[in-house]
C-alpha cells in the first residue's frame, strides 16, 4: 500500500524532493519551501491514501498557503509546480529503485492530489500576483492624480494673485498629458 511506502520512506523522498529542487531553483530553496511545503504534502497524502479518499481538503488549503508564501519569496509559477512534480518523481522513482508496487487506485489517488495542490498553489499565486499589480497600477494612478490636483491648485492661486492677465503653461509628463495652458485675465 502506498501510504506505507510513504511512511517507511518519508526521509528519503524529502531528501530527494530537496536535491531535485537544489539543482534548478534560482533564488535557491529556503528551509521552509522545503521543510514545510513537501512534508505537509506527504503526510496529507498518506492520511488521503490511508483513509481511501481520492482527494482531501486539506491538501488544497496547504497548497494554497505553499502557493503563497512562494510568491512572497520570489518564486515563479514554474517552481511552485515543479515543487509538487518533484514529490511524485521521487515517490515513483523510489518504489522502481525498490520493487515497491503501486495500485492503480493508490496510483490515481497520488495523481489526483497532486493535481489538486498544483490548481491550489498556482491559482492563489496567480490571484495574488494579479492583486498586487491591480495594487501597484492603483497606488500609481493615486500618484498621478495628487500630482495633477497639486498642479491645478497651483494654477488657481496663481490665477488669483492680483496683477494683469497672465499665462501659465504647466507639463505634465508624469501623467502622459502634453502641456496644459491656462490663461488667466483679472
Amino acid at each position: 500500500m502506498l501510504h506505507q511506502f510513504i511512511a517507511v520512506n518519508r526521509e528519503e523522498i524529502i531528501r530527494r524532493c530537496r536535491a531535485k529542487v537544489a539543482t534548478r531553483s534560482v533564488p535557491p530553496p529556503t528551509e521552509a519551501e522545503i521543510d514545510h511545503g513537501v512534508p505537509v504534502f506527504l503526510e496529507q497524502l498518506r492520511d488521503a491514501l490511508r483513509l481511501g479518499q481520492t482527494t482531501s481538503p486539506e491538501i488544497s488549503r496547504s497548497a494554497i498557503k505553499h502557493g503563497h508564501d512562494l510568491l512572497l519569496q520570489g518564486f515563479t509559477v514554474s517552481q511552485v509546480v515543479h515543487d509538487y512534480g518533484d514529490v511524485c518523481q521521487a515517490i515513483t522513482e523510489l518504489a522502481v529503485e525498490t520493487n515497491a508496487p503501486i495500485s492503480t487506485d493508490d496510483f490515481r489517488t497520488l495523481n489526483r492530489c497532486l493535481d489538486d495542490a498544483i490548481a491550489g498553489a498556482v491559482t492563489e499565486y496567480g490571484r495574488e500576483r494579479n492583486q498586487s499589480g491591480i495594487d501597484g497600477e492603483s497606488a500609481r494612478g493615486s500618484e498621478r492624480l495628487g500630482f495633477f490636483a497639486h498642479e491645478m491648485r497651483n494654477l488657481i492661486y496663481a490665477r488669483n494673485l492680483p496683477g494683469r492677465g497672465c499665462v501659465f503653461t504647466i507639463d505634465l509628463p508624469r501623467l502622459a498629458v502634453p502641456a496644459v495652458t491656462v490663461v488667466g485675465r483679472d
